[in-house]
């Protein structure tokens, strides 16, 4: 198969920096959700992190088998590490614009007690599609959203982390409804230009390329 490649905007940078703007509610609903069977496949971005897209499937029960989902299941491998970040990733569309809510996948862990502690929560990208071989992913950055924050140019249900560690910043995680959310990303979304992701603090860039 020929070579595809895909531009994703600020994606291992952001997932596992905590960077990414959060909230403790999904950002779709399910009337908006669709699926493209295009985004399917294997991929590599330059620092060698391999990617794997799928379908997403869930056990129904005991003796049950699985159920198709209507997203996708985004697992993220980095070079050398043995575990595998998994995600379960919803594609819709909110006039006009597509988006991707990630959440991640709570697996079985060694450190329970720390498990025990972590909340899931889901975080926000715009994907635009530019041609068969290219698709652009724009990040909400929680920079940006910390900014929109202090100007008070914002109103958002939201909840403000703070760490006793200097070394760690202070984090904004939203806990707006669903609808809460979809206003904010109407009145904000259409301000994101991913073509020029280089110009703006709220996003920055990646290379996938298919396997």
């Amino acid at each position: 198969m020929k070579a595809k490649s895909i531009i994703l905007i600020g994606i291992m940078g952001l997932l596992f920096s905590g960077c990414l703007v959060k909230s403790l509610h999904p950002y779709y609903e399910e009337r908006d959700v669709v699926f493209k069977p295009e985004l399917l496949g294997s991929y590599m971005d330059a620092d060698e992190t391999a990617w794997k897209i799928s379908r997403y499937s869930f056990s129904k029960g005991f003796m049950k088998g699985d159920s198709i989902d209507n997203s996708y299941l985004v697992e993220m491998q980095q070079k050398d590490a043995k575990r595998v970040s998994r995600f379960n990733v919803h594609l819709f569309e909110l006039e006009g614009i597509n988006y991707l809510d990630f959440a991640p996948i709570r697996e079985d862990r060694d450190e329970v007690l720390m498990e025990l502690h972590l909340v899931p929560a889901h975080s926000i990208a715009q994907i635009e599609i530019i041609s068969d071989n290219e698709i652009t992913i724009s990040w909400f950055e929680e920079e940006w959203l910390t900014d929109l924050f202090k100007e008070n140019r914002v109103k958002i249900a939201h909840e403000v982390i703070t760490y006793t560690d200097e070394l760690e910043p202070t984090q904004y995680v939203l806990t707006a409804g669903t609808s809460e959310l979809q206003k904010f990303l109407i009145k904000y979304g259409k301000t994101k230009l991913p073509a020029e992701c280089d110009e703006y603090n709220s996003v920055s860039c990646t290379t996938l390329k298919r396997k």
